[in-house]
């Protein structure tokens, strides 16, 4: 019973994570043809997220599973959000790889 918790702390973080990045950077930026990618904007949005998720795992010792499930749901609830594929896919793999490399 105890995974079953920890699977919905995981769940309700990658939920929480999608939604403070997308208030640092809005999908309506991403979706508006006329403006370019703001990398600078972009890349600030990327390190809060990031650093936030490093904590997370480091706090919560997450194994393949459990970094799995956190990519998963961050990349739906980014989907659900509004974003591009393109986007969607390069914060995801970008949370996978930082939260994996970290060593506890």
């Amino acid at each position: 019973m105890l995974w079953f918790k920890s699977n919905k702390v995981i769940d309700e973080f990658s939920t929480r994570l999608a939604t403070d990045f997308a208030q640092r950077y809005p999908p309506e930026l991403e979706n508006d043809a006329t403006r370019k990618r703001n990398p600078e904007r972009l890349g600030k949005a990327f390190d809060s997220t990031f650093n936030r998720a490093i904590d997370f795992q480091r706090e919560r010792k997450l194994g393949v599973y459990g970094k799995a499930r956190l990519g998963n749901g961050f990349r739906w609830k980014l989907k659900e959000l509004g974003y591009p594929e393109d986007l969607v896919e390069l914060a995801t793999k970008a949370l996978i790889h930082f939260v994996s490399v970290q060593r506890p």
